[in-house]
């Protein structure tokens, strides 16, 4: 009996340990924006919602850049998160971009002050089709967002589009 107990913990302990490496925990959204129109966009000139091009089949956001710009579009403040990844994801498109575009995200840390984190790594140029991209905020214990701003940058000319924008949280990556 001893050894059949033993046993059985040693399987249980394995198969814990075996699907914690699995797959790490899928992320949760926490907001999500599907710019099948302009409802809550922040930004006022050099955007127009554009109902023939979209990722998902019901408009998107296109920017028409004659110089290099930060596009605002959304604000958060509503969302409990610390000691996690934050993710902020979108379908981005360009066309004759010269340039690169990129997503850019500002988290204010109160008592801390405004830091950010840009997706450099897969900025969409020239002309391509839709991408999903998206760029991670890491959130510590105690370090609680009063504020998440949503940006894309456009340094260059040309035309992006931007559509179905999700804000999610994500487990930290283990050390």
């Amino acid at each position: 009996m001893k050894r059949l107990l033993v046993a059985l913990v040693i399987v249980l302990a394995l198969s814990a340990c075996t699907r914690s490496q699995q797959s790490p925990a899928v992320p949760v959204e926490l907001k999500h924006f599907a710019l099948d129109d302009l409802s809550g966009v922040r930004a006022t000139t050099g955007v127009a919602f554009d109902s023939q091009t979209s990722a998902d089949g019901k408009g998107s956001l296109r920017i028409d850049a004659t110089q290099p710009m930060t596009v605002p579009l959304f604000e958060v403040t509503d969302v409990n998160i610390e000691n996690a990844t934050l993710i902020y994801q979108s379908s981005l498109q360009s066309e004759k971009l010269d340039g690169q575009a990129f997503l850019e995200m500002w988290v204010r840390i109160p008592g801390k002050g405004e830091f950010f984190s840009r997706g450099l790594d897969r900025p969409i140029t020239g002309t391509m089709s839709w991408m999903t991209v998206a760029t991670p905020f890491f959130l510590q214990a105690g370090q609680k967002p009063d504020l998440i701003r949503l940006n894309l940058v456009v340094q260059g000319k040309g035309r992006v589009w931007i559509d179905d924008v999700h804000l999610m949280r994500a487990p930290l990556p283990n050390r």
